[in-house]
Parts: structure tokens; C-alpha cells; sequence
């Protein structure tokens, strides 16, 4: 995956969107990553209910970048796109 491609991270604990800012053996950076969330099902219309506003553990609410730890990726793969500018509408990152 080349970088600033739009990805999604399968973790335990869900999805994660973000730009593909870097990555090595050891860790994969998010630019804005965003976590998907369980809401987008009830209204799939507003790009907001798709995704929580950050990373929780952060405790910051929207995040600019987050390192993951390689060994708690469980996949990623390119997003598909009607999914990239729905989290491009909430990130406020209009590259896609």
C-alpha cells in the first residue's frame, strides 16, 4: 500500500480509517484516524454516524495521528471508496 492511500485497520476492537502517514515492522501510522462506528447501520445517510470522533484511548477527540502496534493489526486494506469519503467528510480531509 503506498502512502496517503485511505485505510482500514481490522483490530479487536473494531475498524480504524485513517490515512497511511508510515509504517515499519514494528508500527502503522493513521493521519485523523477514526474508529467505525456500530451507528452507521441505523443511518447510513450522514457520514457523522459512520465514525466515533477519534480514538477513545487517546483521550484527545480527534486525534491529527496514532501509531498502531503491527501486532495488534489483525488485516489492512485499501478503503473502499464510498467508505473513504464518508470518513473524509467526518475527518475533514479532502485528498481522496
Amino acid at each position: 500500500m503506498d502512502i496517503g492511500t485511505v485505510v482500514t485497520l481490522v483490530t479487536a476492537q473494531g475498524e480504524i480509517v485513517g490515512r497511511l502517514e508510515a509504517y515499519d515492522d514494528h508500527y502503522i501510522t493513521l493521519s485523523r484516524p477514526r474508529i467505525s462506528s456500530d451507528l452507521a447501520v441505523i443511518d447510513e445517510s450522514v457520514a457523522e454516524v459512520f465514525f466515533g470522533s477519534g480514538i477513545s484511548v487517546t483521550g484527545e477527540k480527534c486525534p491529527e495521528s496514532l501509531s498502531f502496534s503491527v501486532s495488534m493489526v489483525l488485516a489492512i486494506t485499501a478503503t473502499e471508496k464510498s467508505f473513504a469519503d464518508k470518513w473524509a467528510a467526518t475527518a475533514h480531509d479532502w485528498m481522496i
